[in-house]
């Protein structure tokens, strides 16, 4: 058995302890209470301890997440804001359940390592539609950001200021952005990931890369199967902009389930420059290869989800 919190003890907090195949029971629902609590900052370390207290309370569903593989004990401790990519399943109740115990645990191990007063805070794109009303100003407070997810595309002017603060707050490394690409599309369960990955987080990583020239992404896969759920915390794509052009990591291209081709790319380098016809390419032309890149990597770690919840023993942690 393996601890995962060194300094939870010391704080007199409970120890979590894992190895692979372990689970932790979680589904994090938000109360029905509407009231904003007066008097915690945004910017807190209050603000923190209360969203991570408020989620816990609705922990439910097992989900079973590779926390032995030390990313998310990277992540908390870098530091660095993240861009945190996820994919839609059959069942998009419990990929957002999932969304929410994944950042109930980013919280948790913000707190434990003293980083409550100071680290990102987490932002999650949601459909507008889902925000309306007194209890939709709580969930903007928990940390929700409506966007215009149509099919139909109404709404890019009021999009555009939403994500143009977005950006500046992720190159000041102010939040964490939690992000499923296939937006609206992914209602389309029976279509492959390759037909609904949209370019707004392309668009996102290459604008933040103008600012500050790097910029990590993480992709989470999702998996389900009746009452069980995995996650899939994956390597982090770290893309770079320099003299040479734009650089992209080379993030999950070790797993399984990576693409060959976008694999034999990368070769045993840990980085590669990306280019069209061998020239760097500029500009708006990236968005489609920095697509191209996240998607090969979240589609391996939502296999390797699927692996996770197939193999596991189903015992259970609770958060």
């Amino acid at each position: 058995m393996i601890g995962i919190h060194s300094t939870a003890a010391a704080n007199n907090q409970p120890v979590l302890k894992t190895k692979r195949g372990l689970s932790f029971k979680s589904s994090a629902l938000f109360p029905k209470k509407n009231a904003i609590p007066s008097g915690i900052s945004v910017d807190s370390a209050d603000y923190i301890k209360y969203v991570y207290n408020l989620v816990r309370k609705w922990c439910k569903l097992p989900i079973e997440i590779n926390v032995e593989s030390g990313r998310l004990d990277d992540i908390v401790k870098s530091k660095e804001a993240c861009i945190f990519i996820m994919n839609h399943t059959k069942n998009q109740p419990m990929d957002f359940d999932s969304a929410k115990f994944f950042n109930t645990l980013l919280y948790r191990e913000y707190i434990y390592n003293g980083l409550s007063a100071t680290c990102p805070r987490s932002k999650v794109l949601t459909n507008s539609n889902l925000l309306e009303g007194e209890s939709g100003e709580k969930f903007k407070w928990l940390g929700l950001v409506p966007v215009n997810a149509g099919i139909s595309g109404n709404g890019k002017a009021e999009n555009a200021v939403t994500i143009k603060k977005l950006i500046t707050d992720l190159a000041e490394s102010k939040i964490n952005l939690f992000i499923f690409p296939e937006g609206a599309l992914g209602i389309f369960s029976f279509l492959p990931l390759s037909y609904k990955f949209q370019p707004g987080v392309s668009s996102i990583v290459k604008k933040v890369l103008d600012i500050k020239n790097k910029i990590k992404v993480v992709p989470l896969g999702f998996a389900h199967r009746h009452h069980d759920s995995a996650i899939h915390i994956g390597a982090p794509v770290r893309f770079y902009k320099n003299e040479k052009g734009y650089i992209a990591g080379r993030g999950n291209a070790d797993s399984d389930f990576f693409e060959p081709k976008l694999k034999d790319f990368y070769k045993a380098e840990e980085s590669a420059v990306l280019t069209q016809n061998g020239t760097p390419i500029a500009d708006r032309g990236v968005i489609p290869l920095i697509s191209g890149i996240l998607m090969a990597n979240l589609t391996s770690c939502s296999k390797e989800a699927e692996r996770d919840l197939l193999n596991s023993d189903k015992k259970v942690y609770t958060i």
